[in-house]
């Protein structure tokens, strides 16, 4: 049933008519019609012959068009051609590089498979085009293509999937502002839900439909949606069929829609026939038929004459009857060819040759099953002891690790305890000689203080760090400068608090510039690898650090000539609360190498252990990048980031001078070392005088907005040139605003504020957006296309636990680095924390429809445990799932 109407529904009533096997056939054939849906200047205008004419005088890429629409015109008659045409329409497409018509020659190859009952292939080739839609942002060929798997599912036996697939079909075409087919998918929609026994969501769909087609000023689809609207209540609410039927007709009069005039005046006299008024029913299947004879003949006049003869035998008018079943016979005679019957005939001969086929299977079945039932009996005997064995084998596993888990737990806090007290201790008494003769002011003492109380707020941060990590909110900040000095800094003041006997020895290689590195992350894993050494090493000892640079990493190597790890300890010194022999008398928490290996793989560095007898060495290696351009050596973390492009020395000390205090300022002289800082660095805004050389300031903000990563990226232009044509042009391309030169200072400062205000203000719209009361896709909907595409990739991946940052990444084809800053400029979360918070708010859709237990929702949406699952879900929600739900029934 090809659509080459220029619009095409069938109603719920109105399909009644050619359907003799019930609503299940109704919704087949109306689904069946969706997979038609390509851009309608295909198939029906040329016959095969004129389509070769035409590819003889066109040019390459007019031929790709038409090998698809030549693909088009076999779909019915011989989907081999089909296959044919299309996979050249592909090679042309390829070749020009027209990704529209390769879409649309994999969508006709999916359609020629599920032609050929080959439903595997079929979705195989539609994903493909899929990937290739939605790649290049084509919304309405990917809503094409989501309506073929639909129907693939449909004749799959599976119309929860067909339901699910025909709604993106219906959202994508919305997107893509095709509301034609958007009227004609989601009324389609609804008739398979009301054959799914949800009349009620049907209305739902259908109102959603009605309010998008009046919000988007496009009332010439509205009379689809109302003749569908008229079906939905004529099932659930009868008497308001009408209403929607003569709503329909009204505005397919005004849009001389004949198919849908006809379909109106049809159902309306079917009303009129199920309610016996007769002389009403004959007076509207007339209208349908003088509708119906201003259209080319179709199956439709048929059954138009069949039910008002079916009026007129009603009323024991048995001439006019006679007259119109005449008609119809005489209608169908027109419409079946001779060619149609016998393929009618061919599939009953096919038909019984299968049933015949699986009645012999059956019967070796049935004999097979004979010989091995006993088998099966005893193999299933034997499988429930062996299940039960296990399951026996689990629970004492389970009571034996949970034994240990809590003597663990116990000497944890006992460690924690002993690892307070002392510096405590060390605090208190100095405090109490103090107050004994407040006149001794011993300056030792107060050293004495200071040590330990710095040592016990070292060891409740790091208790607060592995909590952090566990949670996965521990943020890494990244300082720019001199690596050398700093670690000079953290090993000055370790070698300070160690015993003298103990001597710590700094050697820093390749380390005179500045590089952009995570010193949070950097400081405590040093902290924790050069105070163990100290700690556990004997009087005497040395302990080496040798830092440098190799190939983009940053390496330090700590080495002691301590007395080693046993080697039956060393895989588990990253364990979190191990400690191993030599720890026996020395206090600590057994957490600290535990945070250090997490912290250096939250940087995407790496970490080695190598002990003897005759000492230890851990060398660890951290990713870090050379800053070579900026110009402010202390940079203060947790500011944001502004790149000044500008040519002039003098103006650029001037304007870094002015904004310095609110802005981690990295400065550029041209416009094409500008944009290499932006894709490296992503800074919170750009200014950029226009005059510069190699690329000009009006260069550069096109290769901003052209860039997906860049485009979002507020632009402020200043040059001399004050004129009102000079700042038009530079806001015509894109610009955020404009300053001319002499500029003021206020002016700048304000500007620049004001613009990073607004982009505050928009990540918290958004983050406000997901608490809202919306629906799931609602909610997370961003208005920034970058995002939508970086959440479909999740929706996409949803229920695999495996689906990380990692992966993310690839598909959006970006670094980690580069995402996680794209992604916190956008929306204010990590990458990490943006995949957790789609997953958790679409499990608390979930949760709402019931759609399954806490359990199944946790591995839909890709948790690997229901207890990480709550736990995350209670972090994010401030309330577990069982409590969510029982909240949402009060």
């Amino acid at each position: 049933m090809p659509l080459h109407d220029k619009t095409f529904i069938i109603s719920f009533n109105t399909c009644k008519m050619f359907c003799s096997q019930g609503l299940r056939n109704l919704v087949f054939l109306i689904i069946a019609a969706l997979s038609f849906l390509m851009p309608l200047n295909v198939s029906g205008q040329h016959t095969a012959d004129s389509l070769r004419h035409l590819m003889k005088s066109a040019n390459e890429l007019r031929r790709g068009e038409l090998n698809v629409e030549m693909a088009t015109y076999f779909l019915g008659q011989n989907p081999d051609s089909a296959l044919y045409y299309s996979n050249r329409a592909i090679e042309i497409g390829r070749k020009n590089n027209n990704h529209v018509i390769v879409i649309r020659s994999y969508a006709k190859i999916g359609e020629a498979y599920q032609k050929q009952n080959k439903m595997k292939e079929a979705i195989s080739f539609y994903l493909k085009g899929l990937a290739l839609a939605e790649k290049h942002n084509e919304k309405s060929l990917a809503g094409t293509i989501y309506n073929g798997i639909g129907v693939c599912y449909f004749y799959q036996n599976n119309p929860k999937k067909a339901e699910e697939y025909l709604k993106l079909a219906a959202q994508a075409k919305k997107e893509g502002d095709d509301y034609q087919y958007y009227a004609l998918i989601t009324t389609n929609l609804a008739i398979l839900q009301i054959s799914t026994g949800s009349p009620n969501e049907a209305v739902k769909t259908l109102r959603d439909a009605e309010k998008t087609l009046l919000k988007k000023k496009q009332p010439e689809y509205l009379a689809t949606v109302y003749n569908s609207l008229g079906a939905a209540y004529q099932t659930v609410k009868p008497d308001s069929c009408v209403y929607y039927y003569e709503k329909s007709l009204e505005f397919a009069l005004e849009n001389k829609d004949l198919v849908n005039q006809m379909t109106a005046y049809q159902n309306i006299g079917d009303y009129h026939l199920e309610k016996k008024n007769y002389a009403g029913a004959i007076e509207y299947m007339k209208k349908a038929i003088a509708v119906n004879d201003k259209r080319p003949e179709d199956q439709f006049k048929p059954a138009l004459y069949d039910r008002i003869g079916l009026a007129y035998e009603s009323v024991g008018d048995f001439k006019n009857a006679y007259h119109y079943k005449k008609m119809e016979s005489e209608a169908r005679q027109r419409l079946f060819s001779v060619q149609k019957q016998k393929e009618v005939d061919e599939l009953e001969i096919r038909y019984q040759s299968e049933k015949k086929e699986k009645e012999i299977q059956l019967n070796k079945q049935e004999i097979e099953k004979g010989k091995n039932q006993r088998n099966l009996i005893l193999f299933g005997s034997f499988l429930v002891l062996l299940i039960a064995g296990f399951i026996t084998y689990l629970l004492f596993q389970r009571r034996k690790i949970t034994q240990q888990f809590e003597q663990e737990k116990l000497k944890m806090f006992e460690n924690i305890f002993h690892e307070i007290r002392t510096p405590l201790t060390l605090i208190n008494g100095p405090i109490q000689l103090m107050k004994q003769d407040p006149g001794i002011g011993n300056p030792e003492h107060l050293v004495l203080m200071e040590r330990n109380s710095k040592k016990l707020i070292r060891l409740v941060d790091e208790l607060l760090d592995a909590s952090k990590l566990g949670k996965g909110s521990f943020q890494l900040h990244y300082t720019t400068g001199n690596i050398g000095g700093f670690i000079e800094d953290i090993v000055n003041s370790l070698a300070g608090e160690a015993a003298q006997d103990k001597n710590i020895i700094y050697d820093k290689n390749n380390l005179g510039a500045n590089y952009s590195f995570p010193s949070n992350a950097l400081e405590k894993i040093l902290s924790n690898l050069i105070g163990n050494a100290v700690k556990y090493c004997p009087g005497g000892s040395e302990i080496h650090i040798i830092s440098g640079i190799e190939g983009g990493k940053l390496v330090i190597e700590i080495k002691d000539n301590g007395p080693g790890i046993p080697e039956k300890e060393q895989k588990k010194v990253f364990r979190r609360f191990f400690r191993g022999k030599y720890a026996a008398g020395t206090n600590g928490t057994g957490i600290g190498l535990s945070l250090v290996k997490e912290l250096v793989e939250l940087t995407h560095g790496t970490i080695k252990m190598q002990s003897s007898s005759s000492g230890t060495t851990f060398t660890v290696s951290i990713p870090v990048e050379e800053q070579e351009a900026i110009t402010v050596q202390a940079q203060q973390e947790g500011i944001p980031t502004l790149l000044l492009a500008e040519d002039d020395a003098d103006t650029a000390a001037f304007t870094i001078s002015v904004l310095q205090d609110s802005f981690r300022v990295i400065h550029s002289k041209n416009g094409q070392q500008a944009l290499d800082l932006i894709r490296e660095e992503l800074p919170d805004i750009v200014l950029s005088d226009i005059m510069m050389p190699e690329k000009d300031g009006i260069e550069l903000l096109k290769e901003i907005r052209s860039d997906e990563f860049t485009s979002h990226l507020p632009v402020i232009l200043f040059s001399a040139k004050a004129s009102l044509e000079s700042r038009l042009e530079g806001l015509g391309y894109g610009a955020d605003a404009y300053i001319s030169k002499p500029f003021s200072p206020d002016e700048l400062k304000l500007t620049v504020r004001n613009l990073f205000t607004t982009i505050q203000r928009n990540r918290e719209n958004y983050q406000a957006s997901i608490r809202s009361p919306k629906t799931f896709e609602e909610r997370i909907k961003s208005d920034n296309a970058y995002v939508n595409k970086v959440i479909g990739s999740i929706i996409v991946n949803i229920d695999n636990p495996e689906y990380s940052v990692n992966e993310l990444s690839d598909d959006m084809a970006v670094s980690r680095s580069q995402l996680h800053r794209k992604l916190v400029a956008l929306t204010g979360f990590s990458t990490t924390n943006f995949i957790r918070m789609v997953r958790l708010e679409k499990a608390k859709d979930l949760l709402l429809n019931n759609d399954g237990n806490v359990s199944e929702i946790a591995y839909k949406c890709g948790f690997s445990s229901q207890s990480y699952f709550t736990k995350s879900f209670t972090e994010h929600f401030g309330k577990s799932p069982s409590q969510f739900i029982k909240d949402q029934q009060i």
